[in-house]
């Protein structure tokens, strides 16, 4: 008798658990906070892609600038991130350092093949985006990336030029940081889910 008293104990507090748990058929979580419950919900991320104030004829057609140089170049940078990753494949898979020199001379070549004679055409505008995009896309500054397959002597000689063209290679991309870097997020976002033709 008294085994099955606490059976249906048990089974009516599980019962008032189940309940406490839900509303309307839905689960709510919580957290504990000094004692209080206090309800808690997950929200899918939002992002921001326009601006709040109006902006005024000349931040329009700086804006359209920006865009414009950012869909020119957008598409070297990824060029560069597929170059990168299949090449640092090739290195990682390579037996010796002789084979990993020939892989590197063989990427430095395509590179000045695919690279060299468009981005002499570009702005310095268009040149200082393209490395932001290089780095947002590998994670790693021009100036490194170049090092990394050219070697120091023909690194310091790009740097050198691209600097008295008013190009820095080793520049960053900081979003966070930096409100130019932040609208060309946005600028890639917009371009990547077909909000920019």
């Amino acid at each position: 008798m008294m085994k099955k008293i606490l059976c249906l104990a048990l089974f009516i507090s599980c019962s008032f658990v189940g309940l406490a748990q839900t509303g309307n058929g839905i689960t709510l979580f919580g957290a504990i906070y000094e004692g209080d419950t206090i309800p808690m919900s997950f929200l899918d991320p939002v992002l921001v892609t326009s601006y709040v104030t109006p902006l005024t004829q000349e931040e329009q057609r700086k804006h359209s600038k920006l865009i414009r140089n950012v869909k020119k170049v957008y598409p070297y940078a990824k060029q560069a991130e597929s170059l990168l990753n299949s090449y640092s494949a090739l290195i990682a898979n390579a037996q010796n350092d002789s084979q990993k020199d020939k892989i590197r001379k063989q990427a430095m070549k395509d590179i000045e093949d695919k690279f060299s004679s468009k981005v002499k055409k570009l702005s310095k505008t268009q040149g200082k985006i393209l490395s932001k995009l290089i780095y947002r896309q590998t994670g790693r500054s021009s100036y490194s990336l170049i090092k990394n397959f050219a070697g120091g002597t023909k690194t310091a000689l790009i740097k050198a030029t691209t600097k008295a063209m008013g190009v820095d290679i080793d520049i960053k991309f900081d979003p966070m940081n930096c409100e130019e870097d932040r609208i060309i997020d946005r600028i890639i976002y917009c371009i990547d889910n077909g909000k920019i033709k």
